[in-house]
């Protein structure tokens, strides 16, 4: 492996955070400090650049599922419910943790967060679970946070069950982007986001200085406008 690199941030004004219970978890200045509040979760300016981005892609008037995997404490599932409540839109988290510990403590801070009935938990392998969760929801997926397990082929298989699912303007987002791999090494989401953009196309992306070892967050889209908007634009195009 690549030497680590840290790109979470501990000096910033925590009323940047949109949540007051996050901002109270993450009351702390260095990372030992956090790993024991917010888990293992992607921090500051992560949280707010995960925020801004899914604010700005729900769309009103439609119901907005959202998808994650790897809920950890519940921080960023915090931020994704947060920007629904926000945004003042429709819609509902669905998040998947592999550990029952972590995913109690978990409910408890999405309770102290104020956002229980925006979120639905499941505690499974989210490589394994995740195809029944999609089953169950009724519409398409508007945002995907894949953030559990960071193997390259956990990767691939929890994007593969999500984008059938995915409006072709969603917006899939991926966290520990950094090429930690050394020669031989499973490469991890570095190297699965090269098979995704050469197996899918798309749009990619990328914040390299976000979160911690592994750094780097990036987001996936298939196309900027959904079909309707190029309808119209064709329909229009005879002027």
């Amino acid at each position: 492996m690549r030497e680590p690199q840290f790109h979470r941030r501990y000096d910033y004004d925590r009323q940047l955070l949109p949540n007051r219970h996050l901002a109270a978890l993450d009351d702390v200045t260095n990372l030992d400090d956090a790993r024991a509040t917010s888990g293992l979760s992607i921090g500051y300016p992560g949280w707010g650049l995960l925020y801004y981005t899914v604010m700005t892609t729900l769309v009103p008037g439609e119901a907005n599922v959202i998808i994650e995997t790897g809920t950890n404490r519940g921080s960023s599932t915090i931020i994704l419910a947060q920007a629904l409540q926000d945004s003042g839109v429709d819609g509902h988290v669905h998040t998947i943790e592999i550990d029952q510990e972590t995913a109690d403590l978990a409910t408890e801070n999405l309770a102290a967060a104020g956002h229980t009935e925006r979120v639905t938990q499941y505690v499974g392998d989210a490589k394994e679970y995740l195809p029944n969760v999609l089953r169950a929801i009724d519409g398409e997926i508007r945002v995907a946070f894949l953030d559990g397990a960071h193997d390259l082929e956990d990767v691939i298989r929890e994007f593969e069950a999500v984008h059938p699912l995915l409006t072709r303007n969603a917006i899939v987002v991926f966290d520990n982007t950094y090429r930690i791999a050394s020669e031989g090494e499973d490469p991890r989401v570095h190297g699965a986001l090269a098979q995704i953009t050469h197996r899918f196309g798309g749009n990619l992306i990328n914040f390299p200085t976000v979160s911690w070892y592994t750094p780097g967050m990036a987001i996936w889209q298939d196309h900027p406008f959904d079909v309707r908007w190029e309808r119209l634009s064709k329909s229009g195009s005879g002027g």
